[in-house]
């Protein structure tokens, strides 16, 4: 059951922290726009992100889909600084490789297996409530004009709701809300989604300006963030970016270095990014085990009136 729950976790983790570029043609157009993080008081706006990893481990391979939805609401904007409700909506995940096929959505739960794991649960079941717990939860973010998150509101019971939903002993109960809550809490949550916030020069950029955006992710796939970000093209109101970025961890249990490269399309208007492309490679060593990651992410963004 524990080592389900970690595997879980650390997937979700990847899912907010792999993202953010996309793909257009490149052009010269002449002007200037200003770009800077702008969502609408009284808008909604819905991030679609899937994130595909292929994988090798001790001569096995691995492949794993993941797609995740969520919904952000701004509900004051005191022209600085925006407060944003967000929720997750939506999780899917496909595993394939290692002797495991899996295949998990929020909104088609897995049919119940009747199976116990080490004689104590049916795995689907757990899954299914796993996941369950997460989606609908809701979180309050602070976010500034360069897409910087000052504070994080909300996750401080999302561990409880998760073991609650598990009906574990005390002993689990108190191991799943320690693990939970180290991976998914307010410092981990502000970082990972600063990663798609934290890319505005909050100025006028033409055709050919870069700018860099250091930035610090906690969590089991977390670490040290440089990226840099070349303005390629703009087109209406819609900008385009090309991202280079160097990562770096040296955690105790997972040691990750790797190159992101990618583009995206961002709505000058809002600061939306309204489409990405990302290609991700990683080598990494888990507990003496090493092994390579190549991934792709792709995103889409768009308003709600």
């Amino acid at each position: 059951m524990k080592k389900i729950a970690a595997i879980i976790l650390i997937l979700i983790s990847f899912i907010t922290i792999l993202s953010v570029e996309s793909c257009q043609t490149t052009k010269s157009v002449s002007g200037t726009k200003m770009l800077k993080f702008n969502f609408e008081k009284g808008k909604g706006y819905d991030y679609e992100m899937i994130i595909n990893m292929d994988q090798e481990i001790m001569g096995q391979k691995m492949q794993m889909d993941m797609s995740n939805y969520y919904s952000m609401d701004v509900t004051e904007d005191d022209g600085k600084i925006k407060t944003i409700n967000s929720k997750f909506d939506r999780f899917k995940m496909k595993m394939n490789g290692g002797g495991m096929n899996l295949e998990v959505d929020t909104d088609n739960p897995l049919p119940e297996s009747g199976e116990m794991l080490e004689g104590k649960k049916d795995p689907f079941k757990m899954i299914n409530k796993m996941f369950g717990a997460i989606k609908g939860q809701q979180f309050t973010m602070k976010v500034d004009q360069e897409g910087k998150i000052l504070s994080v509101d909300g996750f401080e019971n999302i561990g409880k709701l998760l073991a609650d939903s598990l009906d574990l002993n005390e002993k689990d109960r108190g191991d799943m809300m320690k693990q939970f809550n180290e991976q998914f809490n307010a410092k981990s949550t502000k970082s990972q989604f600063e990663r798609f916030f934290y890319i505005f020069p909050n100025k006028e950029v033409k055709v050919g300006d870069s700018w860099q955006k250091n930035s610090e992710i906690s969590g089991p796939a977390g670490g040290k963030y440089a990226s840099t970000y070349k303005v390629t093209e703009i087109e209406g109101d819609m900008v385009t970016l090309e991202e280079t970025t160097k990562m770096e961890s040296e955690d105790e249990k997972i040691n990750l270095k790797g190159d992101i490269k990618g583009t995206l399309v961002i709505d000058s208007k809002s600061g939306l990014v309204v489409s990405a492309d990302q290609d991700m490679k990683m080598a990494t060593d888990v507990g003496g085990m090493k092994f390579e990651i190549n991934g792709k992410t792709k995103i889409k963004g768009k308003a709600r009136n």
